[in-house]
């Protein structure tokens, strides 16, 4: 097993990298951050920034990695290694975004005003972009930085490795103390990081569902509630690591048990992630609901709800 790892700038990234030589050694790891780094390994270079990329002979010429990492989307290395086996860490939008113009203006030479920086395009939402395309629900391990022991301890478990903790290239003494913001510069930071902020909140409720979860010995299922209408419930779910079994799914409507389903069906749009089953982990319940009811779904193996607040029903569209 070989995990993939979306290295999001200023979320840690560098101390798990890190933490991972460490426990796998460098010669293990193979890193794309881009064809001009010196950090890029040379067959990352030869088969991925020639004119032709090719991404299925680069993994054939690789010899068992234990990891992939790097600044890269998710999309780039998803559907080889798999989503289950990717992994990635999330920070407070405001506060990431804050450490990286730091870390701009010591390594880079960066002279531009923090707000010419934030104002930038390319720098707005960086940890949606990062993930685009893939629902969080999916991706194997989600860590936060302001979590990082706790985040390590459940991806140490999940994937029976030994990572140790680290702190490096940190912008600030101790990765526990905060920025500060002009009133100005937060409500102009709020407002073009609206989708990471978004983002961050949804991860975080994942996040700490997932460790009441590991914390009572429970195992975790990748699950989502895909569409809730006047007339069907959707969704897909999975057992994280290796379990094949189908997940049985409970239907509750405004907090009672409504229906029961197992998910077994066929969903073609996450082929493309390599998810458990082929692809056979999808569930569709036909239903009577009204605009004022509210649904949420629960793994009836474990009693793990989904989404991790109960959603309101959206009215059919004819």
């Amino acid at each position: 097993m070989s995990l993939f790892f979306v290295h999001i700038p200023k979320t840690a990234g560098t101390s798990f990298r890190k933490g991972a030589e460490r426990y796998f050694s460098p010669e293990r790891i193979v890193y794309d951050y881009g064809a001009n780094s010196d950090a890029t390994s040379p067959l990352v270079k030869k088969f991925l920034y020639d004119d032709q990329p090719d991404f299925w002979q680069f993994k054939q010429s690789l010899n068992n990695p234990a990891m992939i990492a790097g600044h890269v989307l998710i999309a780039r290395f998803a559907s080889l290694w798999g989503v289950g086996n990717t992994i990635t860490f999330l920070r407070d939008p405001l506060q990431r975004i804050a450490s990286e113009y730091e870390h701009f203006v010591r390594h880079m030479n960066y002279k531009g005003s923090f707000k010419e920086f934030y104002s930038d395009r390319g720098m707005r939402n960086r940890q949606r972009r990062a993930l685009y395309g893939v629902n969080l629900e999916a991706i194997g391990f989600i860590g936060l930085t302001e979590r990082y022991s706790e985040s390590l301890e459940m991806l140490n478990d999940r994937f029976a490795t030994r990572i140790p903790e680290r702190e490096d290239n940190q912008g600030k003494p101790r990765l526990e103390d905060e920025y500060e913001f002009d009133e100005e510069d937060l409500v102009e930071l709020r407002k073009l990081n609206r989708r990471d902020i978004e983002l961050y909140q949804y991860a975080s409720a994942l996040f700490d569902s997932r460790y009441e979860m590991f914390k009572s010995n429970q195992p975790w299922a990748h699950a989502c509630l895909v569409e809730a209408t006047t007339e069907s419930v959707s969704g897909w779910a999975w057992w994280a690591g290796e379990r094949d079994a189908p997940l049985e799914i409970e239907l509750l409507v405004n907090g009672e048990l409504a229906s029961t389903v197992r998910a077994v069906e066929f969903r073609q749009e996450l082929c493309r992630l390599l998810p458990p089953r082929g692809g056979y982990v999808g569930f569709n319940l036909p239903v009577k609901l009204s605009p004022l009811d509210t649904v949420q779904c629960r793994v009836a193996a474990t009693g793990q709800r989904f989404p991790p607040s109960p959603r309101r029903i959206e009215e059919t569209v004819k």
